[in-house]
This record gives structure tokens, sequence and C-alpha cells, in this order.
């Protein structure tokens, strides 16, 4: 478990060193997701009403930074993002066959994982879920508990 987590983090710093950082919220970082694409619904939706969401495009790499908490992202098809949301109500559409990693360190985040997308929280606050499709994969590392997969 301990090798599991220290792989995430050094994963996720390298890919913050090697990556843009994300754009300011209300201006677009990278291509929308495309029209045809399908997610299922994020169960905490309604937490981050209001906020823009910040999209990675079709087959890129990309690392988002929620200082705040209370964030949206979408990861489109083929994509690869990870996340690190410290004030925790975040939220993660992770669409088909990316791989969607969050870092939810204040709780009540969630990601919606489309088909043959691989979903992974860590969540150190509690109360965060997965909406995963049949064929994903999704993985939960939670610390605080009442974390939960539909």
């Amino acid at each position: 478990m301990t090798r599991a987590l220290a792989l995430l983090s050094l994963t996720m710093f390298a890919a913050c060193v090697s990556s843009t950082h994300a754009a300011p919220p209300g201006s677009p970082r990278m291509a929308c997701v495309q029209a045809g694409e399908q997610s299922p619904e994020d169960p905490y939706a309604v937490s981050v009403e209001g906020h823009g969401k910040q999209r990675c495009g079709p087959n890129e790499t990309c690392s988002f930074d929620c200082p705040g908490g209370g964030c949206a992202f979408a990861c489109s098809e083929g994509s690869t993002c990870n996340v690190g949301c410290d004030g925790g109500g975040c939220r993660l559409s992770c669409g088909y066959n990316a791989t969607c990693n969050l870092e939810c360190d204040g709780g009540r985040c969630g990601t919606g994982c489309a088909a043959g997308a691989t979903c992974n929280i860590e969540c150190d606050g509690g109360s965060c879920a997965h909406a995963c499709a049949p064929e994903a994969t999704c993985n939960t590392e939670c610390e605080g508990g009442n974390c939960s997969e539909a």
C-alpha cells in the first residue's frame, strides 16, 4: 500500500514537471471533448456547479491543481490526467480508454469513468465515489471512510 502511494505520488510529480500548468479558470486549455464521447454522470456534479470545467484534449497528458477545492475536470478519450484537489469537492470526468488519477485531500470528490477507462482516487478526507462504466477499472484508496463505487 505504501509503495503504491509512493509510486502514484512520484508519477503525479513527474507528470506535473513534464506537463504544462493548467490554464486559469474560464479560459480553454485544450480541445473540447468530442460531442459523441459518453461518460457516466459524476455523483458529485452538483457540488461544483458554477465552476468552469478544465479539459484535457484527446490523447494528451495533463496535470491540474485545485488548491481551494470545488473544481471540475474532463479527461478526453485516450488521455492521461493527474489532478491534485487540496480543498476537496472536485469531480473528474474520464473519457473512453483514458487514465485518470485524482488525489483528493479534502474528501467529497468523485469520478465518472467511461468504458475502458482507469480511474484512481486517493481520498484523504473520505466520502469519495466513482461512477464506473461496466468495462472501466476503478480503484479507491480511502482514508476517512464512506467511499463508494457505483
